[in-house]
């Protein structure tokens, strides 16, 4: 299976760091420990941060 280009991959990884953390404040707000368990909404950024880094050209692998 061919891997997926890079733009395609920080994609994936922010649209599912942005449902995750959708669920984590949802979960928070029906449990009601927001204030207790707000350092779980740091998984979500923890997640997405390799996506937000900016890359640059020479760390792009080549095509095969």
């Amino acid at each position: 299976m061919p891997r997926r280009p890079a733009r395609e991959r920080r994609a994936l990884r922010l649209w599912s760091a942005g449902w995750l953390a959708l669920f984590l404040v949802l979960g928070l707000l029906w449990v009601g420990g927001i204030a207790a368990e707000w350092l779980v909404l740091l998984v979500p950024l923890v997640w997405a941060a390799p996506a937000l880094r900016p890359v640059r050209e020479e760390e792009l692998p080549d095509a095969w």
